[in-house]
């Protein structure tokens, strides 16, 4: 073909002269690719590997915290069985304490659990060690339990605390409140028994929970605040006298 004088010349695709040349080409192109997808694996290796580090730095961060919120909760057991003795003797049950002061409630900090629920949908937890996924399931399972006994006692100290309002003792308020007490010790004792308070003050970290926790890595340092209120840690002082 020409063009304005000029000659074109078509490039066509040259054909193997032999068998071990068409081989030869082939092995090229299988290794390219090759290298490619493992250039791709070892990318997508290292992503993960980041999102894991990132995740874990943040379950074990979330994990101390409720492991300090744990603690408060155990170190308040004794109140709380005191307190309920006395919100008995107020309804009259044989043998309870009197009730010396306002009823008032105990105070339940917040237990966080959204890095678990990121960790979950951002699929790190899948991409963990198996052992280690695990024990992060089983901490997550039991501060689920923990936190759901925390919610029946906010709902039991909630009804209790009609106590405060000087209404007189007639037997429909004892009637719709000697359940919930009786309710209210049986959570607090069922609390107590799982989560029982240590002698040298690492109550949380002493318990099942706690052992998981360090297997982990996530025990961290005691002592964070749990965004407790002023007027929250001034009502928890007035529930529960020299705590």
């Amino acid at each position: 073909m020409t063009d304005g004088g000029r000659d074109l010349e078509i490039h066509r695709p040259k054909a193997p002269h032999s068998f071990r040349e068409f081989l030869s080409e082939v092995g090229v192109i299988v290794v390219g690719i090759a290298i490619a997808l493992l250039g791709e694996q070892a990318v997508e290796a290292l992503h993960w590997r980041h999102e894991v580090s990132e995740a874990r730095r943040s379950l074990n961060v979330e994990v101390g915290h409720d492991l300090d919120v744990l603690d408060y909760l155990i170190a308040g057991e004794p109140c709380v069985e005191r307190r309920l003795a006395e919100a008995g003797g107020a309804l009259g049950a044989p043998g309870a304490p009197p009730l010396r002061r306002p009823m008032g409630q105990p105070q339940f900090p917040n237990m966080p659990t959204e890095a678990w629920d990121v960790a979950l949908a951002s699929g790190a937890v899948a991409h963990m060690p198996a052992k280690t996924a695990q024990t992060y399931r089983v901490i997550y399972g039991n501060l689920a339990w923990i936190k759901a006994r925390v919610d029946e006692e906010r709902t039991d100290w909630a009804k209790l605390s009609v106590l405060d309002l000087g209404v007189p003792m007639t037997p429909a308020v004892q009637a719709e409140l000697l359940p919930t007490l009786a309710h209210a010790k049986a959570v607090a004792d069922k609390f107590a028994q799982n989560e029982p308070l240590a002698a040298n003050g690492d109550s949380a970290r002493a318990t099942w929970i706690g052992g998981q926790a360090a297997r982990v890595g996530a025990s961290g340092p005691r002592g964070r605040l749990l965004g407790l209120a002023a007027a929250s840690l001034n009502s928890e002082r007035e529930f529960c006298e020299g705590r």
